[in-house]
């Protein structure tokens, strides 16, 4: 490897980096080790990867997250791409440049939406009970927002969502795809603690940290909801919460965002064109119950 460095390293940058680009990220982030010229040429291509590949401009981010008891009445949700915080254009001024850590840390915000088909004649889902709890999936009438219902009964500390995050290439039709590579696959308790904490915090700062809901220890993909109770649905409507904090409750959790970490969607938007091109003239079909 050093040896290498050594005999190309008197090559101009526009050629080093036409040589390192065919690589793929995993390829080149070793190559960054070898000294301050090829770290900086790995960061420049990296930092571009990462610009191109965070609002995708090829693929779509597809969304799962139902109770266990709602799996087939659930249908799933598109994301609509909103930003990345903090990824601004690469610069020549090592004072003002990204470091590999800084990259890692940057998330690509998404805004989980209803589908035309599923919002149509499917504006509400029935209620499915059950000792855990009930969860939804509903389109408002004015708009595309999607929300989950969570009930929790009495002495129910927490329900569950599995929530699941898959990175799509359509393809000729909706709900056929020509590549899907799954970014998380999980179950993430909602407890009733958190709900009421969120209720408490309504109206306030809502990127902090305790609002989102993290689908993994690494922090890889995150929910960020608005909650609202429904008053009416399990308890009635004097009831206080000083009375008794186990009562039934019911929430509504609205979808603000789906937080994705923008490097490991850049690596799944390459392992997702390698799969393109091994399954060549093959379609992944993905329809809704």
């Amino acid at each position: 490897m050093a040896s290498l460095a050594r005999n190309i390293n008197d090559l101009p940058s526009e050629i080093l980096i036409q040589i390192l680009s065919p690589m793929t990220t995993v390829q080149l982030l070793p190559l960054a080790r070898i000294n301050r010229r090829f770290y900086d040429l790995a960061l420049r291509i990296i930092h571009t990867r990462l610009t191109d590949a965070a609002s995708l401009p090829l693929h779509e981010i597809i969304l799962e997250a139902y109770h266990p008891s709602a799996k087939l009445s659930t249908p799933y949700l598109h994301c609509d791409y909103l930003g990345t915080n903090g990824l601004e254009g690469y610069t020549e001024d090592e004072d003002k440049q990204l470091s590999f850590g800084q990259l890692h840390d940057l998330y690509s915000r998404f805004r989980p939406v209803v589908q035309e088909e599923n919002r149509r004649g499917r504006a509400r889902y029935p209620s499915v009970s059950g000792n855990s709890g009930t969860t939804q999936v509903a389109g408002q009438d004015d708009d595309f927002t999607a929300s989950i219902t969570v009930n929790l009964d009495e002495g129910e500390m927490f329900s569950q969502l599995c929530v699941m995050t898959n990175l799509v290439k359509s393809g000729p039709r909706r709900g056929v795809f020509l590549s899907h590579v799954n970014i998380s696959d999980g179950v993430v308790r909602v407890f009733r603690r958190w709900l009421n904490a969120q209720l408490s915090e309504a109206g306030g700062n809502a990127s902090k940290e305790e609002s989102i809901l993290w689908m993994d220890r690494s922090k890889t993909v995150g929910l960020k909801f608005r909650v609202r109770e429904n008053v009416d649905a399990r308890r009635p409507a004097l009831w206080s919460q000083t009375d008794d904090e186990d009562l039934p409750v019911s929430y509504t959790l609205v979808y603000e965002e789906l937080l994705v970490r923008t490097s490991t969607m850049l690596l799944e938007v390459e392992k997702s064109e390698d799969q393109e091109v091994s399954n060549t003239g093959n379609a992944i079909i993905i329809a809704s119950i």
